[in-house]
C-alpha cells in the first residue's frame, strides 16, 4: 500500500503545484492592463500654423479637429489609440464650425466663401454628402436637435446684429422662420426650445407657440435632450439644478465656492453632470473639472487651464484648445495635441 499511495501523494502535489502556476498565469495582468490608460494614448503633432481648431469627439476613441493643406481646409479625424489620421471632407472655402450630432451619425460642416453667404453640410461619419443648406448670412449661430438629427435651427445674423431665427428641415430639406425672442436658444426635446428672457429660462412649443416659464432669477444654463441644468444665485451662493422638459426638478446642489461659476456642462447620462468651472475674480483664475451623479459631487479634479468641454461617455477633451484628454473617473491627464512651429504632417 506504501508503494502505491507514496506515488500517488506525490502526483497529487505536482499536480496541485502546477494548477497553482496556471492560476497565477491567468491572473496576472497584460503589459497594457497593467499601464494606466492615459499611457496608451497616442500623440498628435501638427503645425500650429496649419491646424485650424479641434472640433472634439466622433467616437469613443476617435477625435475630429479641421487643419490647412495644399490651399484646402480638411475636417480630419484622429485614432487615439492607433495614431492612424484621415480625411473625411475637403474644402477650398474655410471651414468655420463643425458639429458632431449625439448619436455619432451625422456632421454638419459650416464653410463661407465671403460674408453674405454660409454654406451647411450635412455628411455621414465616412464624409457622404447627404443635405446642403445655404444661409445668406456668414454669421450664423447653429443648434442641432440631440433628438432628431433631421432638426436644425439656425439664427442668421445681419451687420446691425438684427437677427432671423430659422428651423431647417432635412427630412423635406424646407426653411421656416421661427418667432423666438432669443437668438440662442436651445433644443429642448424634439419640438421645443429654451432660452432666456432677462433672468428667466422660458420653454416654447414650435407647435403651438405656448411658452412656460421654467426658472427665474438665473444665470446661465445648458439644455441637453429633454432636460436643463440651470446655474442661479441662492441668496449669496450658486445654486444648480437640473429639471425636465415638464419643469420637474430631478436634482439639486450647491456650489461648493460661489466664485467658481460654470463654464461649460456636459450630460454623460441622464443624471451625471460634468462642469468646467472657473474662477474670473482671480488674476490667474483657476479651474476645476466636476463630476455630479444625482446632485452629488463625486470627483473633483484640477485643469490646466479653463476652455472648452467635449465629452463622450466617461472621457473629456478640455482646455481652449480642447488639447487635453481627462478621465473623469481616476483623474488621468494626457496631452494628446501637441502643436509645434514648422511641423508639417
Amino acid at each position: 500500500m506504501k508503494k502505491i499511495l507514496i506515488p500517488i501523494v506525490f502526483a497529487g502535489l505536482l499536480v496541485g503545484c502546477t494548477q497553482s502556476e496556471d492560476n497565477e498565469l491567468e491572473v496576472k495582468p497584460t503589459e497594457d492592463e497593467a499601464q494606466p490608460e492615459a499611457q496608451l494614448l497616442e500623440t498628435l503633432t501638427v503645425s500650429e500654423e496649419n491646424i485650424r481648431f479641434v472640433v472634439g469627439w466622433l467616437n469613443e476613441t476617435t477625435i475630429l479637429y479641421v487643419d490647412h493643406q495644399d490651399e484646402e481646409d480638411r475636417l480630419q479625424s484622429f485614432d487615439l489609440k492607433t495614431g492612424d489620421t484621415q480625411t473625411l471632407f475637403t474644402e477650398a472655402s474655410t471651414i468655420s464650425e463643425v458639429q458632431v450630432h449625439p448619436s455619432a451619425s451625422q456632421l454638419l460642416v459650416k464653410t463661407a466663401d465671403d460674408s453674405t453667404e454660409a454654406l451647411l453640410h450635412i455628411l455621414d461619419t465616412d464624409g457622404t454628402l447627404l443635405n446642403e443648406v445655404s444661409v445668406e448670412s456668414s454669421e450664423v449661430e447653429i443648434q442641432w436637435n440631440d433628438s432628431d438629427a433631421s432638426q436644425i435651427l439656425i439664427t442668421a445674423f445681419a451687420e446691425d446684429w438684427s437677427y432671423q431665427v430659422m428651423r431647417y428641415d432635412a427630412s423635406d430639406d424646407t426653411l421656416v422662420g421661427v418667432d423666438i425672442d432669443d437668438p440662442f436658444a436651445q433644443w429642448l426635446g424634439a419640438d421645443e426650445l429654451v432660452y432666456m428672457v432677462d433672468t428667466a429660462v422660458l420653454k416654447q412649443s414650435l407647435t403651438t407657440g405656448e411658452k412656460t416659464t421654467l426658472a427665474k432669477d438665473v444665470s446661465q444654463f445648458n439644455a441637453s435632450a429633454d432636460q436643463v441644468l440651470i446655474e442661479a444665485f441662492d441668496e449669496t451662493r450658486i445654486r444648480y439644478k437640473v429639471v425636465s422638459s415638464t419643469g420637474e426638478e430631478k436634482s439639486t446642489w450647491l456650489a461648493e465656492d460661489s466664485s467658481f461659476m460654470m463654464e461649460h456642462a456636459a450630460f454623460i447620462d441622464e443624471d451625471t453632470v460634468v462642469m468646467s468651472i472657473t474662477n474670473q475674480t482671480e488674476l490667474a483664475p483657476t479651474s476645476f473639472l466636476v463630476k455630479i451623479e444625482d446632485g452629488e459631487e463625486v470627483k473633483r479634479y484640477a485643469l490646466a487651464e479653463g476652455g472648452s468641454l467635449d465629452c463622450k461617455g466617461n472621457k473629456c477633451l478640455t482646455g481652449y484648445s480642447l488639447d487635453t484628454w481627462v478621465d473623469v473617473d481616476t483623474g488621468e491627464t494626457v496631452k494628446w495635441l501637441e502643436m509645434e512651429s514648422g511641423v508639417q504632417e
